[in-house]
């Protein structure tokens, strides 16, 4: 529209400006023809021929006419003028005008130069003699015409730019900002903002359409909400869902995190709620679960969050409670569940508890430790709280394995120890057995470790790091050979085989009895590549556990190691003795070697010389320490004395001689 009405006025001003130069076009004829007639009637033919007459002439019709540009007489045959006065305008134009005019009689006009031009034919007797040229300069109405029209330009561009303004801010205020506001309006609802209203009191389509959206904005805002609470509460007991439990439980997480402070998770379960449920119908179970419910959120107001997790399961958040508070909120809770039945006693509720930090730092992993601990509670008698024990609660979460692999990681995670194993003949260290210990958590015992480790998939790691750190040890007397303990499930991992390189002469591979061996061949295969580079083969912990001579002789075993449980008071067990001269028997048979484990009185030293025990190791011969420990002297004599001095022995007196020799 701008446009169209600049243009307008572009085209108006160039019309008015052509019509006043044809106006003044119009008026510098009428004065030159006027100019032109006075000179034809002063003029005197007689003084054609003089020069100086026509100069006087010319000058006398420039003085009455002063606005002549200049004046001019041509004679036919020449080509410049006789006599002129002023300043001639394109000559050259007026020389062909003045020949036409000499020619035709006639009067003849032109424009040029900026100057208007007429030439007139001058006779004497009806014969042309000569011919009068006249110009008038149109320069200077040119110029003010120019001037006229660049004010006009300006005046309507000053005009046009202030109507623009204008134009831009009104529409600015009414129309773009408003559509701005409901614009971005529209974006908050759609990012989530229900609450944003416009309040626009206008009465125009804008107002019209402001009113509809905020019509709009409030419906969704009340569909949301009742979305909302469908999706955070339970229907049927008004609790939180477990979805609600979730974030609750991650918003307290980050709070307790933050704050340092302890927080505890409760798993609940209904006992039996499945038979109560077959038993008098699901109607009574849900009004059972709504009473149940009711009580508990009474009993836990302003203690922690409470919701429905599962079908008869209720979870609780308790900001604020360590190990002791979270036990006496969840019995707490369990009680008030219980007395929600409608005969009292004939309800139960088995509760678990998971604290953050000690137990987990999680939610997922303190969610999951608590339903150990729940399943716990149910298989330990039911209508109980327990928290979660890793001795009884057998949950693995990623976050407990992320922590002790970063415990068994450490480089000095593994301290290697060793114990002697003495040949009872000699009572000299014919070998040492590696053993593990652990600094990362004091008090826990090598087993656990080595439990935990498995129990995380990374047993085979660990056992492989135990191994390595043992053979790293320099200095092992020579003629001794070195014992390291591997599972059967290490042994075939890739961690263990990068660490078994070589030659392995001097190295006895016992192998531990935790695991149950289901595939001997299998295991076989693992072990002949061994054997071959050197290794001999040790059965650890004979006579408990899994072992059995079975296996042993599956194994085609090297080293026979008797178990402490076999060990122990053996100078007063008839059935012992009995049984381990029958593996001493049976390992001579086989070209196998009997070491007994966990020799810890004289006593047992003696009985086990007297019964043809080839080694044996145990506290009663040296602990275990760092290397490389010395075997105790009294114990090394008694090995040589009885070994020296012992003749045919009747395995029926041993333990008569044995009890006179204390």
């Amino acid at each position: 529209m701008l446009l169209a009405a600049a243009a307008c006025a572009y085209v108006a001003s160039k019309s008015s400006g052509d019509e006043l130069r044809g106006a003044y076009r119009d008026s510098a004829q009428a004065m030159l023809q006027a100019a032109t007639t006075s000179f034809e009637t002063s003029h005197n033919a007689s003084a054609q021929t003089r020069r100086a007459a026509l100069l006087d002439q010319l000058r006398a019709l420039a003085r009455s006419h002063p606005e002549l540009q200049s004046a001019s007489i041509y004679r036919p045959g020449r080509d410049s003028p006789v006599a002129s006065v002023g300043n001639p305008a394109a000559t050259a134009t007026q020389l062909r005008l003045a020949v036409a005019a000499m020619g035709s009689g006639e009067q003849a006009d032109a424009r040029t130069d900026g100057a208007e031009l007429l030439v007139t034919p001058l006779g004497d007797g009806g014969e042309v003699t000569g011919a009068l040229a006249t110009s008038y300069d149109l320069g200077p109405t040119q110029t003010l015409l120019d001037r006229r029209s660049r004010r006009v330009l300006i005046v309507l561009g000053i005009l046009l730019a202030a109507f623009a303004l204008f134009t831009a801010a009104v529409l600015h205020r009414g129309i773009f900002r408003p559509l701005d506001r409901l614009r971005g309006a529209a974006k908050a609802v759609g990012s989530g903002d229900l609450s944003t209203r416009l309040g626009w009191r206008r009465r125009d389509e804008l107002g019209q359409l402001a009113g509809d959206f905020d019509a709009m904005a409030a419906h969704l805002e009340e569909n949301h909400g009742r979305l909302e609470q469908l999706a955070h509460r339970d229907p049927l007991t008004g609790l939180d869902n477990h979805r609600h439990f979730q974030e609750v439980l991650g918003e307290q997480l980050e709070l307790a995190r933050r704050d340092g402070r302890p927080l505890a998770v409760v798993l609940l379960d209904i006992d039996d709620f499945k038979r109560i449920n077959e038993a008098r119908g699901h109607p009574y179970g849900d009004e059972l679960l709504g009473a149940a419910a009711a009580s508990l959120q009474s009993a836990m107001r302003g203690l922690g969050a409470v919701a429905r997790v599962a079908g008869d399961e209720f979870g609780l958040v308790l900001p604020d409670a360590d190990g002791s508070r979270a036990f006496a909120l969840a019995e707490a809770a369990r009680a008030a569940v219980e007395v929600a039945a409608p005969v009292r006693g004939s309800l139960r509720c088995s509760a678990g508890i998971a604290c953050y930090p000690e137990d987990a730092k999680s939610a997922g992993a303190l969610l999951q430790l608590a339903n150990g601990a729940l399943a716990w509670a149910k298989d330990s008698g039911r209508g109980r709280t327990r928290r979660y024990d890793p001795e009884h609660v057998l949950a693995v979460t990623e976050e407990q394995r992320e922590d002790f692999a970063g415990l068994i990681a450490r480089p000095d995670a593994v301290r290697p120890v060793f114990q002697p194993i003495v040949s009872l003949a000699s009572g000299e260290a014919v070998g040492y057995e590696a053993l593990a210990r652990f600094d990362g958590k004091p008090g826990l015992p090598p087993s656990w470790w080595f439990a935990q480790a498995h129990r995380f998939g990374l047993g085979a790691a660990l056992e492989a790091s135990a191994v390595r750190a043992a053979l790293a040890r320099e200095g092992r007397p020579d003629g001794t050979f070195l014992s390291v303990n591997l599972s059967p499930s290490a042994l075939a991992s890739e961690e263990v085989r990068q660490v078994m390189k070589g030659d392995l002469r001097g190295l006895v591979i016992e192998i531990t009895e935790e695991e149950r061996v289901l595939d001997v061949e299998a295991l076989q295969r693992h072990l002949d590549p061994l054997r071959a580079r050197g290794a001999r083969i040790a059965v650890d912990d004979a006579g408990e556990g899994y072992a059995g001579l079975q296996q042993v002789m599956s194994m085609r075993a090297d080293i026979i190691k008797l178990d402490r449980a076999l060990v122990a008071d053996v100078h007063t067990d008839p059935a012992k003795i009995a049984l381990i001269g029958s593996l001493v028997q049976f390992a001579r048979s086989t070209g196998a070697s009997i070491c007994a484990e966990g020799i810890e009185t004289l006593d047992e030293l003696r009985v086990l010389i007297h019964l043809g025990v080839a080694h044996g190791q145990g506290w009663a011969l040296a602990r275990a320490a760092p290397p490389w420990p010395r075997v105790n002297a009294e114990a090394a004599r008694i090995c040589r004395d009885l070994r020296s001095a012992q003749a045919k022995i009747v395995p029926l007196g041993i333990a008569a001689e044995a009890r006179q020799g204390a």
